[in-house]
């Protein structure tokens, strides 16, 4: 059998394995280009890339960065003519704050790794004409900017008022100028950067806090009225009024949160007004006798001032009108030391002793006030009464006053702790139970019980031309019983006979001198327990008799 051999098939095969060949050979060789091109862009700066002006392109980032310093050297030293309003000035880059960050400005020209042919191109194709990076001292900036605002700007005038005198001076108020520091740094950061040699700054219209409005308001509501009269102050115990003439000087108007607001001299007023002497002691309750029985009299609270205290009344009342003007005070309350609980815890409530002695009709105005100064004395426990510190001197009459006190003390229970009886006997006063009075002997009486004990006294006069009387109560919540007898007179001592032939002699009787004692047993109430068994000795003198003699030849 014959066969045909077709022509070309074999042959197309070798051709098709040839072409394929080519293919790859090509294909590596570009794979090859590819990866050099790879290599050749990594880590550099694209080819052509300017920075004002300066090539850094092809480098790395360092070289690229030192590219850049030594090229801009003479750029980061040219001073900027800076202009503001009216003021011109040149103003050295590193006076303001302003350098060129080299690192950033190259970093910015830098591209991530990439086999991306576009970013391969980017890099071979040419790179950009770049700014540079600008870094900034914020603080030379800063001061830069106030320095040139305190020459270019006009800071905004405050509408004011003065009172100086008492006569109301206005300032009326104006519109300023200052720099628009935050458009001013860009403007300066963007002149630097672009190499620019001048820049002008832009400023800014400062309308001032307090206006006109507020100018009319505060002379309206402020001003005219704290000239308009006095400001009288009214503390607890005394008022004190105060003339404009006196205070304008101390007067203000400040600027309070953009409105006009009166201040005043704290110190100053104080010294007109002197606060310490505007202060009120506290007074300690009591008890008294009052329609006949004892009450107890309410502590007051006493009142201190400072000067933040007059300084707020003074305010609230000179802008003030009419009965307005006077402003009371506000203190500060001092508790009194005993208060009225206190006083109530005395338990003063029932007369529990009292004594009687008779007075000459003669005895006048001032015994009486001495039984009004007597009268009222209050013993808390554990207090000392003393009859020369309560009355005083008392003319004539002073011992029967202050026996009828002894006794009543005596018979309450108090502790006798300085009673002196009389040198000599007296017609009309108990025996062993007087006491004397004078500037070197005193009578004082202590009250060791737990109740408070108030002493009273009142004159009872006599019928015209007979002896009156002087009694002494004594009132508390009984505590004690007390019984006191007088002793026989013992030990006596004669009286002598003087004989006097004086014109003028009275005779008299005289007295013979005794002793006697006073026992006196207290209990308590309820109780015939003894607490106390007391004993007082009182030794007279005798009075001499005095018999009178005829003068001889009269």
């Amino acid at each position: 059998m014959r066969r045909t051999r077709r022509r070309g098939v074999g042959h197309e095969a070798e051709g098709g394995q040839a072409v394929v060949l080519i293919l790859l050979v090509v294909l590596a060789m570009s794979a090859g280009a590819w990866v050099a091109a790879y290599a050749g862009a990594n880590g550099k700066v694209p080819r052509g890339t300017t920075v004002a002006g300066v090539d850094i392109g092809g480098r790395d980032a360092t070289a690229a960065a030192s590219a850049l310093a030594r090229g801009l050297r003479t750029h980061g030293q040219q001073p900027i003519t800076v202009a503001a309003g009216t003021v011109v000035t040149q103003v050295a880059p590193a006076d303001a704050g302003l350098s060129v960050d080299y690192a950033a400005t190259v970093a910015q020209a830098l591209h991530p790794r990439s086999w991306d042919p576009r970013e391969l191109w980017r890099y071979y194709g040419g790179g950009d004409d770049l700014a540079p990076v600008v870094e900034v001292d914020d603080r030379k900036l800063d001061s830069l900017l106030s320095a040139l605002d305190q020459r270019a700007g006009q800071p905004a005038r405050d509408a004011g008022i003065s009172l100086s005198g008492g006569r109301i001076a206005l300032t009326p108020p104006q519109n300023g100028v200052q720099i628009d520091h935050e458009h001013a740094r860009l403007a300066l950061v963007a002149s630097y950067a672009d190499g620019v040699s001048a820049v002008r700054l832009p400023l800014l219209l400062r309308q001032p806090d307090v206006d006109q409005a507020d100018l009319d308001n505060a002379l309206a509501t402020i001003a005219n009225p704290a000239v308009s009269g006095p400001v009288t102050l009214a503390f607890a115990g005394s008022q004190v009024t105060l003339q404009p003439r006196q205070y304008a000087d101390l007067l203000s108007l400040v600027d309070r949160e953009g409105t006009l607001a009166l201040d005043v001299d704290m110190a100053g007023l104080a010294a007109l007004v002197v606060p310490d002497a505007q202060a009120t002691q506290p007074v300690d309750a009591t008890v008294a006798l009052q329609d006949g029985a004892p009450t107890v009299v309410k502590a007051v609270a006493g009142q201190t001032y400072d000067e933040a205290g007059v300084a707020a009344a003074f305010l609230q009342g000179v802008t003030a009108s009419g009965a307005a003007r006077t402003v009371p005070v506000t203190g500060t309350a001092t508790k009194a030391a005993f208060t009225t609980r206190d006083a109530k815890r005395l338990g003063v409530t029932e007369p529990v002793a009292n004594f009687t002695v008779s007075v000459p009709s003669t005895v006048g105005p001032s015994f009486a006030d001495a039984v009004n100064r007597l009268s009222g004395a209050l013993l808390r426990p554990g207090d000392t009464f003393s009859f020369n510190g309560r009355v005083g001197p008392v003319n004539g009459s002073g011992t029967r006053l202050a026996t009828a006190t002894w006794n009543a003390g005596f018979l309450a229970g108090l502790v006798d702790v300085t009673r002196t009886g009389s040198a000599a006997y007296a017609d009309g006063l108990p025996e062993g139970r007087d006491a004397m009075v004078d500037a070197t002997h005193d009578l004082q009486l202590r009250n060791d019980s737990t109740h408070g004990v108030l002493l009273s006294a009142r004159l009872v006069p006599g019928a015209p031309g007979t002896p009156g009387s002087v009694v002494v109560d004594a009132w508390s919540t009984k505590e004690y019983d007390v019984s006191a007898s007088t002793s026989a007179r013992y030990a006596p001592t004669p009286r002598t006979t003087v004989p006097s032939a004086d014109p003028a002699c009275v005779p008299s009787a005289g007295a013979d001198g005794f002793t006697v004692d006073l026992v006196r047993t207290v209990t308590r109430a309820g109780d015939p327990t003894p607490v106390r068994t007391d004993t007082v000795t009182t030794t007279y003198q005798p009075l001499p008799a005095v018999v009178c003699q005829a003068v001889p030849g009269a």
